[in-house]
């Protein structure tokens, strides 16, 4: 929403400043126009004074009574009056001077043979503009706040409705959810820039709804495909325990357990984040004992035939806000990972900070594996695995508000850690 109300407000200051800068050329060229208008009736004035001189100097060599009061004839500067002889100075010139206490003076060179005359008026009682200039400039600033009030609703006004629609269409994409993207909306929108911008969004929006759409369909339906094999493979493996078999063969038998139980853990995960439900606005109290204690048992295979010693420090009334499935399914995939990876030792379980802790003695972590552990694809030498195990798990966490973060122990091993952001 700040995008579209910084749009609006540059809108508004662009026809603030036209407005402004009109209006202010307006004024000045009126305060020129009305200065202009009221020296061209003092210059007229002295035209038709030197006229009405120069015909009666024609006529009788003599100069003849001004037509107007306030002008007067000087045939030498001393006869001028004293504050513009002043301003004259070593000569007379045409021109408009500024005298004391207010006058105001315009002067005429009149050329009647080696003795020129000088037409002087006495202007200031005949002035309009300078005594009414505060009026005036007063007038102009009031009317240029005027019109830059109106130019900025005006500009509001227009800026609200070139702009609704891109507010509304941010609205519409910023609110859509990823199992239920807005469809279809294109036909609501002006036909001009936005309405444009509009129908690409909304075929953008089709193929991005039809993609997530054959993503969880391919994810849910590997799952449940996937689910009949692997419980075909579990149960002939136990079948397959209950009968005396070599040495060899129960290692082998034994490693065929352990991968179909990670695959199966896989699935669930993997049709977990195929259901766009879970997130962790479904949060509830958790009893963490009772999970710890189902991992510990369902993945208890893995230790067969190992030094391994498996230590549950978690207080019986523990109670964690978090997503049930979610939590069970990282922690199963915690448990099972140190559980394949620890050969001898002491696997440890236990909360510390409000976090729970699954520390293992195994070979830790890889220095070249460290950076890139939670990528697709990444495991250490010794794994089975396809390396999408802690990959899925960090996606799964980040949906329901549960933080993974995975280091080399202080002794040796590895330390999982579960963390609650929500």
């Amino acid at each position: 929403m700040k995008v579209g109300a910084s749009l609006r407000g540059r809108m508004m200051a662009a026809f603030a400043l036209f407005a402004l800068a009109t209006a202010l050329c307006f004024s000045l060229f009126s305060v020129l126009f009305v200065y202009s208008v009221e020296d061209s009736f003092f210059d007229n004035m002295l035209r038709q004074e030197a006229a009405h001189q120069q015909r009666s100097w024609s006529a009788s060599g003599s100069l003849a009574a001004p037509l107007h009061d306030n002008v007067s004839l000087h045939r030498a500067l001393a006869t001028f009056p004293a504050d513009l002889a002043l301003q004259l100075g070593g000569g007379a010139r045409n021109g408009e001077f500024f005298g004391e206490q207010g006058r105001h003076y315009h002067v005429r060179k009149l050329e009647l043979g080696s003795e020129p005359a000088y037409l002087v008026a006495e202007v200031s009682r005949d002035l309009v503009v300078r005594p009414r200039m505060p009026f005036i400039l007063g007038f102009l600033a009031v009317s240029t706040l005027a019109i830059l009030a109106m130019t900025l609703g005006i500009g509001y006004w227009l800026a609200w409705r070139a702009t609704a629609p891109l507010t509304r269409l941010a609205l519409l994409v910023s609110g859509a959810e990823p199992g239920q993207l807005p469809r279809h909306f294109a036909q609501d929108f002006p036909d001009n820039e936005i309405g444009a911008l509009a129908r690409m969004l909304d075929d953008a929006m089709a193929r991005i709804a039809a993609f997530i759409e054959r993503e969880q369909h391919f994810t849910r339906d590997a799952s449940h495909e996937l689910r009949t094999p692997l419980a075909v493979i579990e149960g002939a493996a136990q079948l397959l325990a209950q009968q005396p078999l070599s040495a060899q063969a129960a290692d082998q038998l034994q490693r065929v357990r352990s991968a179909a139980a990670q695959m199966a853990q896989t699935v669930v995960t993997l049709l977990s984040l195929a259901r766009e439900e879970l997130d962790a606005s479904v949060a509830e109290p958790v009893a963490l004992l009772p999970l710890v204690e189902e991992a510990v048992v369902q993945f208890a295979h893995l230790l067969d035939g190992k030094a391994v010693e498996v230590s549950v420090e978690v207080a019986e009334g523990t109670i964690v806000q978090s997503h049930r499935a979610a939590l069970a399914i990282l922690l199963s995939n915690l448990v099972s990972n140190a559980f394949g990876h620890t050969q001898q030792g002491e696997i440890r379980i236990y909360v510390e900070g409000g976090s729970l802790v699954v520390a293992d003695s195994g070979p830790g972590i890889a220095p070249a594996l460290r950076e890139r552990l939670f990528s697709s694809g990444a495991k250490g030498d010794a794994s089975d695995g396809f390396g999408l195990g802690l990959s899925i798990a960090r996606r799964l966490g980040e949906r329901v508000g549960i933080d993974i973060e995975i280091d080399s122990a202080s002794g040796g091993g590895t330390r999982a850690r579960l963390s609650w952001t929500g």
